[in-house]
């Protein structure tokens, strides 16, 4: 019997692919290695040996480490949902909007320096946001409204050495994730609690997606030959609508169970056709 794989991700999963072989391990607590052309994940528990894998890491703070294993995986030729080669592209957030921006898909504009000890040199009109490093889940990033706080965050932020991101703040009155699984769109309109998008969701509601928009997450969805990608776009109070970024992990609660079942097959196709 193939052995499906599934890296983190909620338990709940293994009860889609009943009658098949589930192991489910933590990225954090596994080392994978390749032997003889094999991949092989060993943790507390033993040795998993793969046939197909399901990535659920979710919003972790990105490691070295995280990058590696997607190396390994792709290296090994093991069948990845998504591939190892997508999460790839997509691993690190510059060049996750890299993509977008080379594909004409309407993203905020931004300044950027390799290191924090340039954010003199980035500043632009108040409000802005300023992001640090390549985290997820609403870390690493502050909203600036004036010169004292300005000032204050830059002698803060000194003592960081990683790249950084200033962009204008955008007034949405909400988010709107486009979720593409296979050949299914979905839209769900969000709101957080504060002024970061996609955190402390609050509120929640499905929306029929606009053709303009199912075009668009479809467009990159091809491009980047992902199974599964979601862009989150921010819409303000007079229609104008933006790329945030796009998420080739995306959290699927909220969303219909049709979504869960599709990306389900999608696993269970990829261990049809070894």
């Amino acid at each position: 019997m193939k052995t499906i794989l599934i890296i983190n991700g909620e338990n709940y999963w293994k009860e889609y692919f009943s009658g098949h072989e589930v192991v489910q391990k933590k990225v954090q607590t596994s080392e994978f290695l390749v032997k003889d052309s094999s991949l092989y994940v060993v943790d507390a528990d033993g040795v998993c040996r793969p046939d197909v894998i399901f990535w659920r890491l979710g919003a972790v703070n990105p490691e070295a480490k995280h990058r590696n294993i997607l190396e390994l995986i792709d290296y090994s030729g093991v069948h990845c949902v998504n591939s190892a080669s997508t999460l790839l592209v997509g691993y690190d957030r510059l060049s996750m909007l890299n993509k977008m921006k080379k594909l004409g898909l309407p993203v905020i504009d931004f300044n950027t320096a390799t290191s924090t000890r340039q954010l003199k040199n980035l500043a632009i009109e108040f409000p802005f946001v300023i992001k640090v490093g390549n985290h997820h889940g609403g870390y690493g990033k502050s909203l600036v409204t004036n010169d004292e706080q300005w000032e204050e965050l830059k002698d803060l932020l000194f003592i960081h050495q990683d790249y950084v991101t200033i962009e204008k703040f955008i007034d949405y009155r909400y988010d709107i994730r486009y979720l593409a699984v296979h050949d299914k769109v979905w839209a769900m309109k969000r709101r957080g609690k504060y002024w970061k998008a996609n955190s402390l969701t609050q509120e929640y509601q499905m929306t029929e997606p606009e053709k303009e928009w199912i075009e668009k997450v479809k467009l990159l969805q091809s491009e980047i030959k992902a199974d599964i990608v979601a862009i989150d776009v921010l819409e303000t109070d007079n229609g104008e609508k933006i790329i945030l970024e796009y998420n080739d992990i995306p959290g699927l609660s909220g969303f219909p169970e049709d979504a869960k079942l599709e990306l389900a097959n999608i696993v269970k196709r990829k261990q049809k056709n070894l």
